[in-house]
């Protein structure tokens, strides 16, 4: 990766901001039976959009350079720095809901607590979600984590045409291989707490192979393809709102997520990157608050409110515009700031000048690295 060459991709931001208000809409629609069909769409599945995007950002912003148990040591710290705080944080407000009686549905014990602290609660090791449930994918990706080198050490060793073909077989395998671990055909797709981690694998796979062809699309920039991403994008939620295809939305993603990188790379600046940059700033926090801020906030106020089934909308959009404040100033005031305190406090622990100037150029990116679901 040239050094000119790195670069926020706001429009992928922006994706990412609407993709985490697509599933707590997902979840928000529970409120009532009655729901009107049109919100029932599959916005589950915008969590393995979440793992496309972080296997492509993480692997684009990851330098060539680096090798060894130090460099492994640091990328982990520092995507531990990025995704565990707000987990933790989640995790001890789940712990006031379940304990003050405003969670009722949850089941959460001690032991539960422990996977969940140690990230391992999509590793098959238990029969159900406990505490922050959409916290899953922060493990599933996590496990992506762990194995990066290895996914890193095979995209650079294969050529992009067999790379895909592994992608297509990991995904034939595991949505369709009906394996014994998940009871139906395409479970994969629904998984979380049963081994989710393997749900993520494909999809993180799979963005990493699309930051290798956009590596190679350098003759091929130009301004105008951003837009045929943007209406791939626009495709791809109309897709999960109407049918649930879930084969179908992963290449959508996929094509949506590679052509609007190709396409924003051609502009010097992005019209309004500012705000598509803060928007995609708040989607890490609106994914892991939404359920807290749902059962808290949101399901009292419908039924305080005596909210009818057809005012769902309006309700919905007035949620995500607070939900979206909430998640700007837990941004601003907590997961920015642990973040480059852990992140301080990896550089003095593995200083050393070269290995710090690396570990400078991969976190060119940080800013827009997520875990999501």
């Amino acid at each position: 990766m040239e050094a000119n060459e790195a670069r926020r991709f706001v429009v992928l931001d922006f994706y990412r901001f609407v993709a985490a208000l697509g599933v707590f809409i997902f979840h928000l629609k529970t409120l009532d039976d009655g729901i009107a069909p049109v919100w029932n769409g599959s916005y589950g599945l915008f969590v393995d959009m979440f793992f496309i995007l972080s296997g492509f950002v993480i692997s684009y912003s990851y330098p060539s350079d680096a090798h060894g148990l130090r460099a492994y040591s640091r990328f982990m710290i520092r995507r531990i720095g990025r995704i565990y705080p707000l987990h933790f944080l989640t995790l001890l407000v789940f712990v006031l809901l379940i304990g003050s009686g405003l969670d009722r549905s949850a089941r959460s014990t001690p032991l539960d607590f422990l996977y969940n602290l140690v990230l391992l609660q999509a590793w098959g090791v238990t029969n159900h979600l406990s505490f922050n449930s959409p916290s899953w994918s922060i493990s599933a990706e996590f496990f992506c984590y762990l194995i990066f080198p290895l996914l890193m050490l095979l995209a650079r060793k294969v050529h992009p045409l067999v790379l895909a073909a592994i992608v297509a077989a990991l995904y034939l395998i595991l949505a369709h291989g009906h394996l014994p671990i998940w009871q139906d055909r395409s479970q994969m797709y629904g998984a979380n707490y049963d081994f989710g981690m393997l749900r993520a694998l494909p999809s993180f796979l799979n963005g990493i192979l699309l930051a290798i062809l956009f590596r190679l699309s350098q003759p091929y920039r130009q301004k105008r393809v951003v837009f045929a991403g943007i209406a791939m994008f626009g495709i791809s939620v109309l897709v999960l709102n109407v049918f649930a295809k879930p084969d179908l939305a992963i290449v959508l993603f996929s094509c949506a997520i590679l052509l609007t990188a190709v396409g924003e790379s051609a502009f010097a600046q992005i019209p309004g990157s500012r705000l598509l940059g803060r928007l995609g700033n708040t989607s890490y926090a609106i994914y892991m608050l939404h359920d807290a801020v749902l059962i808290a906030v949101f399901k009292p106020l419908w039924t305080a409110l005596g909210l009818r089934p057809d005012q769902f909308g309006l309700f919905a959009l007035a949620c995500c515009a607070v939900l979206t404040i909430i998640a700007d100033r837990t941004y601003a005031y907590f997961e920015n700031p642990a973040r480059r305190l852990i992140n301080r406090w990896s550089d003095v622990g593995l200083r050393s000048p070269r290995k710090v100037q690396s570990a400078e150029a991969s976190l060119r990116f940080e800013e827009t690295e997520q875990a999501a679901n």
